[in-house]
């Protein structure tokens, strides 16, 4: 049965509630449902239970009569005659199995035919000048006796129909219960089914109202007469037509709106919970948001003033892509010296390029020892007094929510920063990369880096052809002296500056736009590492939290679309109106 399924997601939920008092409240609610619809279950199987409700001399007891055809119960026009719950089955039946409490109802046994497939339930008159919360009183007997019952059978007179206060009391003990409303005293009282229909509407659907006689109807039953009027119809819903497959039916959709009170009166536990967790939410979003505005900032003043690491490995990417050429030589050249410099500058300073880069060898990104995250800490420039002032402002958060200050210490603000930094280098190491390379494969440095290559081929090939020239033809046909040692150092001169200048201007292309790269890569990093690794703990916890909700959301949109098994039910059936408005109460 898909109402089960859902019951059983409502068990998982309840079964993962986090450590937080409203959802500490639904786990309870959801145990007790649990609890409820396992006793449920054991009772599929048994005939469709009808309760019979109504104040004082309103004729329930003699209706019970009516339906058996028979004198089972006593009965009285005044004052009350039923002093507890009596359930009245057939002989075959054993109610103990089913999980009745025999010592709150008082079981009847009758071999009527109207008991092939039903069970009724003649209720104590609700006395509501009586004390609810001992159990001895009618109210509290019919509270326990309420959730038992699949069917509610209403009964009302001319004089006693306007106060449904009661009516209210018991239905909300037995959620989900379909409801009949009978007229009583046909034969003495006038028909007032239309007025009693706007008395309830506003709570209540109230199918069709019966009206009906039951002297008469007893009496006729016992001459095997016709049964008159409104009563035959009634007779034959709750004799015939509420067969095995309509309990069924009905038993779904009682679960089905049980399952729908539970999930309202949690929803409604936590929406008035949750404005303290969104207050939480919003704040360590603006914490994470200023920290890391700051963190940005001196991010990407640090990383600018060291350009010459950029520029070395931007060099390296676009030398390692091609082979042996002449720019390649130039720039190869170039990151050699670049390497030294930096291999002599790491013994006086360290910076985040140098450890991105892996050119410091005393902390290592990868260790998070407290030493190795203390150090990194020092490096990527954390306001170490910023960091306090948050550790001081969420705990009154936290405790406005109802979640344990602890989450939100110094100490572990301290460590969650510590651990952030090291994140945020081994981070930053591939994003170098990532960047460096974007850069190397932009069109334009390509194209520079060609015109570049051109214009060094062409002045090495002029050189040696002129030096072949001069070797191999002017030497021996025209006896011109062989071009001395002066002649390859010009050259050399030459080509150095001529390849210095284009280094330059090389330098200042592939560096255009890296200002705008740091900026991206810092955000980057930060929006990915650094801002989830502050207040982890929480984040985590309010992450639970949302979870947790919006599992039941998800299960409310699951519940309204079992609510068609309700409406293929009997029109003739009523039932609440709202189970929002009652789990509200």
């Amino acid at each position: 049965m898909q109402s089960v399924l859902i019951g059983d997601r409502l068990e998982q939920w309840g079964e993962g509630a986090p450590d937080w008092l409203p959802a500490e409240r639904c786990r309870r609610r959801t145990e007790e449902f649990v609890r409820r619809m396992t006793e449920k279950r054991r009772r599929l199987s048994m005939p469709i239970i009808v309760a019979l409700l109504g104040g004082t001399g309103t004729g329930k007891s003699t209706l019970v009569n009516a339906i058996l055809g028979e004198q089972t119960v006593p009965s009285g026009n005044v004052r009350p005659t039923t002093n507890k719950p009596i359930m009245i089955c057939r002989s075959d039946l054993e109610p103990e199995q089913w999980g009745i409490d025999t010592e709150i109802i008082e079981v009847q046994f009758s071999d009527s035919p109207a008991l092939d497939r039903l069970v009724l339930l003649d209720c104590p008159d609700p006395d509501t000048t009586e004390d609810a919360t001992v159990k001895e009183t009618n109210l509290a007997r019919l509270r326990q006796a309420m959730p038992l019952c699949d069917v509610l059978l209403v009964t009302g007179t001319q004089q006693k129909y306007r106060d449904h206060d009661i009516l209210d009391e018991l239905a909300l003990a037995a959620p989900g219960a379909r409801l009949v409303f009978v007229q009583t005293r046909a034969e003495k009282d006038v028909d007032i089914r239309q007025d009693w229909e706007k008395v309830l509407q506003n709570h209540y659907e109230t199918g069709k109202i019966y009206f009906i006689d039951s002297v008469a109807a007893l009496k006729n039953i016992q001459e095997a007469k016709e049964l008159p009027g409104d009563f035959a119809e009634l007779y034959e819903l709750l004799t015939r037509e509420l067969s095995e497959e309509t309990a069924i039916r009905i038993r779904e959709a009682n679960y089905v709106d049980r399952a729908e009170l539970l999930v309202t009166q949690c929803q409604e536990d936590l929406r008035q919970s949750w404005e303290c967790i969104d207050k939480l939410k919003n704040e360590i979003e603006a914490e994470r948001t200023k920290l890391g505005e700051k963190l940005a900032e001196k991010m990407q003043q640090e990383l600018k003033h060291d350009r010459k690491l950029w520029e070395t490995q931007l060099i390296q990417e676009v030398a390692s892509r091609w082979w042996l050429s002449p720019f390649s030589i130039v720039l190869r050249v170039y990151q050699m010296l670049a390497d030294v410099t930096a291999f002599f500058a790491s013994f006086r300073s360290r910076s985040l390029m140098q450890l991105a880069m892996g050119r410091v060898s005393d902390v290592v990104v990868a260790d998070s020892s407290p030493g190795s995250l203390e150090k990194i800490n020092g490096l990527i420039c954390w306001d170490m007094i910023e960091l306090q002032k948050s550790a001081l402002s969420l705990p009154g958060y936290l405790n406005q929510a109802g979640l344990p200050e602890g989450l939100c210490s110094k100490k572990k603000l301290t460590e969650e920063a510590n651990e952030a930094g090291r994140v945020f280098l081994a981070g930053l190491s591939n994003k170098v990369r990532d960047v460096c390379g974007h850069l190397a494969r932009r069109p334009v440095t390509m194209i520079v880096r060609g015109i570049f290559e051109l214009i060094l081929g062409i002045f090495l090939l002029i050189a040696m052809y002129l030096s072949a020239k001069n070797f191999f033809y002017d030497s021996w046909v025209h006896q011109t002296p062989i071009l001395g040692i002066n002649y390859y150092l010009i050259l050399c001169v030459w080509f150095t500056v001529l390849g210095g200048v284009m280094l330059g201007v090389f330098l200042l292309v592939i560096g255009w736009g890296l200002d705008r790269e740091i900026r991206r890569c810092v955000a980057e990093l930060i929006h990915e590492h650094v801002l989830d690794s502050l207040f982890s703990d929480v984040g985590k916890t309010v992450q639970q939290l949302e979870h947790f909700r919006k599992e039941l959301d998800i299960m409310t949109d699951q519940i309204a679309e079992l609510h068609r098994i309700a409406a293929s039910l009997d029109t003739r059936l009523g039932r609440r109106k709202s189970v929002i408005n009652e789990g509200k109460r």
